[in-house]
């Protein structure tokens, strides 16, 4: 396609828009707490609502988009994120928490959809380089929250952040909307397969868990290190500001990591000595504060582990069955990524200490280690059968 990078601008937007729409309550957590009287615990759940439903959207989703096309089922996904970041600007904390929902799921579809459209245009040609782009667009989106909304809910309201991720959304729905077109042909027959073995199944799993494990650890800092550092002083915006900066490191670190990790060989190795100095160095965090040097470390760290997680379900199961390997890897991400920020926050609330949560990242981290050492031991086993 003749325009195929005006498409990737285009998707690679979208996808920026559900960052920045997924941290918009993080962003704005002080004043949300004020205004419902709640703890942590609870606008974790809050936080955590927005992946969530991908554990009933994921596969459904990608077997809707063979039915009705690729591009409808995204534009309906922008619609959803349009529609629920303006029933949580209410002010009303049924329709927060039902438009956070009806936002998640429209998220959910984009999440499963622009990876495969954006290796469809560009078919084979520069479809790394377009990925790595792709890939760049959920921190950068998460980033550009952290260092906006709080000075927008500050010169305004909390109400207005929500009403900013709304607005974004209807912009990327226009954009997919006039840029993307697509030869995919749909199919009324479309159904669910899942023909997973047994040893393929858990080799998905256990692929799911390590990169579940991992982005917990990156999101718990992300999340609730804003308010740990505005526990010790520091103001909202420039505690946002700080803490963005593990986010605009992380957007070189993954297609460069990437691209050095595959050239230097041993990806098991790799893995997993950069989970042992992410966790050190989020480790640290407590005792030296919210340094910046460390922040921008820590992003830095998380990225050269991105691309190498995420050729781990390629390796759980042939071509033939590999997309309801996909979709079990992406369930367990959703389940997990659904539930961690609610457990960080009532880890807050039991402990009373603002830097539980990062405690709990650094053993997330430990947890995507050991996942990764029963993946590499499983697919031994199953390969001497």
């Amino acid at each position: 396609m003749s325009n195929r990078w005006l498409i990737l601008a285009a998707l690679t937007f979208a996808r920026t828009v559900m960052g920045f729409q997924f941290q918009s309550v993080a962003a704005v957590a002080p004043l949300v707490i004020a205004d419902f009287h709640i703890g942590y615990a609870a606008l974790g759940t809050v936080i955590g609502l927005y992946l969530l439903p991908g554990v009933a959207v994921a596969i459904p989703g990608g077997v809707l988009a063979q039915r009705f096309g690729d591009k409808r089922m995204v534009l309906f996904g922008l619609a959803a994120m349009t529609l629920g970041g303006l029933m949580m600007a209410s002010g009303d904390e049924t329709l927060l928490t039902a438009g956070r929902v009806l936002s998640g799921c429209g998220a959910v579809v984009l999440n499963v959809l622009l990876t495969k459209m954006t290796t469809d245009t560009f078919e084979g040609r520069e479809v790394v380089t377009a990925l790595g782009v792709l890939i760049t667009s959920w921190p950068l989106g998460i980033a550009l929250a952290l260092v906006t909304l709080p000075r927008l809910a500050a010169a305004a309201s909390w109400h207005a952040a929500m009403v900013a991720g709304a607005g974004l959304s209807a912009v990327a729905f226009v954009l997919v909307a006039v840029a993307y077109r697509s030869r995919q042909t749909s199919s009324a027959a479309a159904r669910l397969r899942f023909d997973l073995a047994h040893g393929e199944l858990v080799l998905a799993m256990l692929a799911g868990l390590v990169w579940t494990f991992y982005n917990m650890g990156l999101i718990l800092v992300l999340t609730f290190g804003p308010a740990w550092l505005i526990a010790g002083g520091d103001t909202a915006a420039h505690a946002s500001a700080v803490v963005s900066l593990v986010s605009w490191l992380i957007l070189p670190a993954i297609p460069l990591g990437a691209f050095l990790a595959d050239r230097a060989g041993h990806p098991m190795t790799t893995m997993f000595s950069f989970f042992a100095l992410g966790a050190l160095a989020i480790a640290l965090l407590p005792f030296v504060g919210g340094a910046p040097a460390l922040l921008a470390a820590i992003g830095l760290i998380f990225g050269p582990p991105g691309g190498l997680i995420m050729a781990l379900p390629g390796q759980a199961a042939p071509a033939q069955r590999r997309a309801p390997a996909m979709g079990v890897y992406f369930t367990v991400y959703y389940v997990g990524m659904g539930i961690a920020p609610g457990i960080a926050g009532f880890a807050r609330d039991v402990s009373h200490s603002a830097a539980a949560p990062l405690w709990l990242a650094v053993a997330m981290l430990a947890c995507a280690a050991l996942s990764l050492a029963v993946f590499r031991a499983v697919r031994r086993t199953e390969a001497a059968v």
